[in-house]
């Protein structure tokens, strides 16, 4: 059988071989690997400093803390395509989310827009690499140095991208990459904040300096959760089992399907850092993310031949939204998102015809009842948000099955072949 899932973790199954030998030989908290990985971040992005932390929307936090205390500005412009807790860490660090919205070709943050927002008010400007997408920095970093205002790179889904050859993360004036579990850097949960600001990276070292390890249940707990999953999309049970339970939730609605493995199903407003995200990346996790940084380069090599590969197949189809590159941009397609008016309908059909696809979960922030305070009306975010679907890259996924997605797309649409 031929089905293969919309997603797969990275690093799998080594990084489970390893956890279970150092939870088993008691070595998740020591050596000075943290120290290492930081390092190697530093090196690859070009930064003068690299510094762990427990979750990329915790180094948010920390860059918009040390910074909103050197000004009386609070407003942050951001994008509202986002997940809603980058929004909330504006908010923990007693800023004012200002939400600008996106240009549709990319979903990324409207440089024109954003400069229609800049004021006297505004402290900084977060641009995020949704998809791994490269935003169009060089405009906004253009609006952002005529009002001297610092530039953020929300490049948690971007490692590895680059823009006019520097490396995502590397343009602006700070910048933070996840490490969770549906990275393609992969150790469960951790993030790094990347920057060549001296004071801004000891205000980030000196806020966390007490702050314990994450604990090793939290660890344990999170990668059975993880082995749970990569067991259910394996090779072994997923054209069997899994997908037939993924084709069942979809068809019974965008929600039930979209937030199978979401986090976003309840968003909610926080004014405080929760208690528990205030920990430090254990040595154990940065000993999985150095083994995978030396597959990176590799892994995109293949999701960019899947990217083309959608964009050939696709790029002659009216109906079917393709990302726009930008000049100078070397974008990573976490997935390749496609935007379709009917991507339920597309969605079936493709499930239907054994091809594991998902719609996108994520929303419009600025629409969601929590953020009321801070609504603004940006309708190409909203439109964005509902018409979204995305095609699978991961490195294991076959050429074969990404031309058969392309294939099952145009006949949907009733599209003669493609030439």
């Amino acid at each position: 059988m031929s089905a293969w899932p919309r997603f797969k973790f990275y690093g799998t199954p080594r990084i489970f071989l390893q956890a279970a030998g150092e939870i088993l030989g008691g070595t998740i908290h020591k050596g000075d690997d943290v120290a290492r990985l930081e390092a190697e971040i530093a090196r690859l992005t070009g930064r003068r400093h690299a510094i762990a932390t427990p979750q990329a929307r915790v180094g948010l936090f920390l860059i918009l803390e040390a910074l909103l205390a050197r000004t009386e500005r609070r407003k942050v412009v951001l994008s509202p395509y986002t997940i809603y807790d980058v929004v909330n860490m504006v908010v923990c660090a007693r800023g004012v989310p200002v939400f600008a919205d996106v240009d549709p070709r990319t979903g990324n943050l409207d440089p024109d827009q954003v400069a229609a927002l800049i004021d006297d008010g505004v402290a900084a400007v977060l641009s995020t690499h949704l998809h791994g997408i490269m935003a169009d920095l060089g405009r906004l970093a253009a609006v952002c140095e005529a009002a001297g205002i610092p530039l953020l790179e929300d490049a948690a889904q971007a490692f590895g991208g680059r823009w006019q050859g520097r490396a995502a993360g590397g343009v602006g004036h700070a910048a933070m990459f996840s490490l969770g579990r549906a990275k393609n850097i992969n150790c469960f949960y951790g993030g790094v904040v990347v920057t060549d600001d001296d004071a801004l990276a000891a205000s980030i070292r000196a806020h966390m300096a007490d702050w314990p390890d994450l604990a090793t249940s939290f660890l344990v707990k999170r990668i059975i959760h993880c082995a749970i999953i990569a067991l259910a999309v394996s090779r072994a049970i997923f054209p069997w089992l899994t997908r037939h339970v993924f084709r069942s939730l979809a068809i019974r609605g965008e929600r039930k399907g979209a937030a199978l493995f979401s986090t976003e199903r309840n968003p909610l407003l926080r004014s405080h850092l929760p208690p528990d995200w205030q920990r430090r990346l254990t040595p154990m996790q940065a000993r999985m993310a150095l083994d995978q940084l030396r597959r990176a380069d590799a892994d995109q090599v293949h999701r960019l031949r899947l990217a083309r590969l959608y964009r050939d197949g696709l790029a002659d189809l009216p109906q079917v939204g393709l990302p726009r590159p930008l000049p100078g941009a070397d974008d990573i397609f976490m997935p390749f998102p496609i935007q379709v008016a009917d991507r339920l309908a597309l969605q079936e059909y493709l499930l239907n015809a054994g091809l594991d696809v998902v719609v996108q979960h994520i929303g419009n922030c600025a629409d969601y009842p929590v953020f009321a305070p801070f609504h603004r009306d940006c309708p190409q975010a909203r439109q964005v948000a509902k018409s979204v679907l995305l095609l699978p890259t991961y490195p294991e996924y076959p050429e074969v099955e990404a031309r058969r997605i392309v294939r099952a797309i145009r006949d949907f649409y009733k599209a003669p072949p493609e030439s």
